[in-house]
């Protein structure tokens, strides 16, 4: 009975570290795609890297240049952790390794804690970073720049939330609005995708301790 269920604990972390490792490099490769591709959103890269001397629209800029960098390199390297767990558990899966399977499970319940002291801190931050979305649009538009052309083009929208604006077609979305709903509904799917990698990670460590208390006795 012990060497059925070391089986099916073995396959099953098997199965989920090498879907993690897959996940992971395919993560890996998607944000360095996004870091060094010039042509993703271009015109928006350009205008936040442009200094235009209006103080408001200036610090706005410096504030999503700065989130925007931290973001990728937390992103890559919880890939790079990943995709080394993902290898590690994989590993101890196919060999039974009882120390390869004790180091997994440590490194996985680490990450496992980051993840969720991240989501927590994105849910703690989601009106600091809606100001600051919203205030750069809005200093944006006030001051005319290309910035506001760019975002208006990229999002199809006009004007920005409590201003009339009669260059703007009736039933148009504000893009104060527009900018902000794409980036809630991005934030709403990463945060689904992060509870699914968690149950993942909460299975896979489940398996581990499992594996470990069959060797044991």
């Amino acid at each position: 009975m012990s060497k059925v269920a070391a089986g099916c604990s073995r396959g099953v972390l098997l199965l989920l570290n090498a879907s993690l490792l897959i996940a992971s490099l395919a993560m890996i490769g998607l944000l360095l795609w996004i870091r060094f591709d010039n042509n993703f959103e271009a015109e928006i890269r350009k205008d936040l890297k442009i200094q235009e001397n209006i103080k408001p629209l200036d610090d706005y800029k410096r504030l999503i240049n700065d989130g925007l960098t931290v973001s990728f390199w937390v992103l890559l390297g919880f890939g790079i952790a990943g995709a080394v767990i993902g290898l590690i558990g994989t590993i101890g899966a196919v060999f039974g390794l009882k120390c390869i399977i004790g180091f997994h499970f440590a490194l996985l319940l680490i990450m496992a804690l980051l993840e969720i002291a991240i989501g927590i801190y994105i849910l703690v931050t989601r009106d600091t970073l809606r100001q600051t979305v919203q205030g750069y649009v809005i200093s944006a538009y006030n001051a005319r720049t290309l910035d506001y052309d760019s975002i208006r083009m990229r999002y199809d929208c006009c004007g920005i939330d409590g201003t009339p604006d009669l260059t703007c077609l009736t039933g148009q979305p504000t893009c104060t609005g527009s900018v902000w709903d794409r980036l809630d509904f991005t934030l709403m799917v990463t945060g689904f995708v992060l509870i699914g990698i968690l149950l993942c990670q909460l299975i896979s460590c489940l398996c581990s301790v499992a594996l470990l208390a069959i060797k044991r006795n």
